[in-house]
Parts: C-alpha cells; structure tokens; sequence
C-alpha cells in the first residue's frame, strides 16, 4: 500500500483529460479509449488559458498500413511526447529493448501480441516493420500484460513529430496536464471538464481524472485486498491449530504410561502439562 500509494503521490500534480469515462483506464493502458470523438484545438487552447496549469501535452490516435515479413495488416498508432509515455507506461516492464528518447526519429515501441502474434514471424528489437510505406526501427517491446482494453500488448507507440508526418492526422484522444499547486488539481479539473464540455455542447464530452481520485480508487482496492487476505489468513490459523491440537491429543494418549510412571514418581500435574505445552509451543 504504501508502495502504490507513493508512486501515485510523486504523480499528484497530474491531471488527464478524456473523452467519456475514460481517464483511470487510459493511464498505464494501451492507446486510445476514445469513443471515435477526440478533442480540437480549441479545447487545447481553452485549457492553456485555465491559470494553474504548468504544462499540456496530448496523446494522439490512428491507424496505418502495416507491413512486415511479407504479411499486412492495420494497426492502431498512437502518439505522443516522449516525456509524457514515459510517464503512462512507466509501470509497464519491457521484455526487450528501451524506451524512446526525444531525438529518436522513425523509431516506435510495440506490445507483446504485435511482436508475437499478429504477423507470421515474431518481430525482434531492431526489426523494421512498414507503416504506411515508411520504415520504422522497433526500439523497446512491452511484457506481456493481459489485460484486455487497457492494456499494452496491441499498441504501436511513436513520438507525436513521427505520427504527425506519417499520418497528417492530429486526433487527440487523450491530453495530459501538469500543475504548478497540487491543491488546485480538483478544481483545476472541474473547470477544465466545463470549458471542453461547453465546447461541445454536451455535459459528458469529457473527463479530467486527477491523481488523487484515481489514489482513492486504488486505496479502496487494496482495501478489498486486505480483507481477503486476512480472511484467507484466519482460515489457515484455524486449520493450522485444529492440525496442532491433533497431533497433541495423539502425543498425550500416546504416553499414558509414562505419564503414570512420572505422576508415581513425584511429578505433579503442572509439572507434566509444562512438558507437553512447551512440545506444543515449539511445534
């Protein structure tokens, strides 16, 4: 608990803005959770006039024409600065490889199944596979993660300059924030819900997760976590004293003839259950 509940803290000064209900499954998770509807320069320009706000960058989502080992397919691309995905995957463990850095061009990271499954060879880092007619070098290969929607294992990751020139398109699904008071984050992202939602004209375009709920969520969690475990705890405690007070019982009739013996010698009683409980103990 006080692992996650540290990691998230050094992160408190971040905000992430998304279409929907998207913002906790987004953070950590594999592309875009968009529901096809991405945010506009004018929702970047409405919120970069919000006071409070330090830094802004986005994540943007496509698709392209993948090419590698003679097989092609589509595949989703995703976008963003090079700061900013160390920041969302930073949980993530490679199972090749490294991240990008900001001067890396026409180089991309992939999820386990891009790697293994979708094409007929598996790709290796420094593979290169064709998007959209241009070769891009495979410079990191996330774990495998498993977790359906929100996970890693299908993303083509690049830097916001490459997706821009390979694609032209500029669909931002997700914006990532930072702010200069943390104690501001909250009603920093009310306003920022209300600015982009008046954009669009609709009350749920979009919503800002800050830190400190996603921190609750997962406080609640582990929560749950620890009922469980002491539950599972107090099941073994049981089965483990039933087990010990078996074997003692067996000890005990086991010995009934020495026990006469010690009791005609001059042992008492207390002297004989002092023997048997320190047996007990140290079993």
């Amino acid at each position: 608990q006080q692992a996650v509940t540290g990691e998230l803290s050094s992160l408190s000064d971040v905000i992430i803005v998304s279409t929907g209900g998207g913002g906790f499954s987004s953070f950590g998770g594999g592309g875009s959770t968009s529901t096809g509807e991405y945010f506009t320069q004018r929702d970047i320009a409405g919120i970069e006039r919000i006071q409070g706000i330090k830094t802004v960058s986005t994540q943007l989502s496509g698709s392209g024409l993948a090419e590698y080992n003679g097989k092609t397919t589509i595949l989703s691309l995703t976008g963003m600065e090079v700061s900013v995905m160390k920041l969302q995957y930073a949980s993530q463990n490679l199972e090749a490889g490294e991240f990008l850095t900001e001067n890396d061009q026409n180089k991309i990271m992939i999820g386990y199944s891009i790697a293994h499954d979708t094409f007929d060879a598996d790709i290796s880092v420094g593979g290169r596979i064709k998007i959209n007619g241009e070769k891009f070098f495979v410079s990191g290969i996330f774990e495998k993660q498993g977790f359906g929607g929100t996970s890693s294992d299908s993303i083509v990751l690049m830097n916001s300059r490459d997706f821009q020139k390979l694609t032209g398109q500029s669909n931002i699904s997700l914006i990532y924030l930072r702010v200069y008071n943390v104690n501001d984050a909250e009603s920093i992202a009310t306003t920022i819900q209300t600015t982009i939602n008046g954009n669009h004209g609709k009350k749920d375009f979009a919503t800002a997760t800050t830190m400190t709920s996603i921190l609750k969520t997962v406080q609640n969690i582990i929560g749950i976590l620890q009922l469980v475990l002491v539950g599972i705890a107090s099941i073994a405690l049981v089965v483990a004293s039933i087990g010990i007070m078996n074997t003692m019982l067996t000890s005990v009739m086991e010995r009934t003839r020495e026990i006469g013996i010690m009791k005609a010698i001059g042992a008492t009683t207390r002297d004989i259950m002092s023997i048997f409980i320190i047996e007990g103990v140290l079993m």
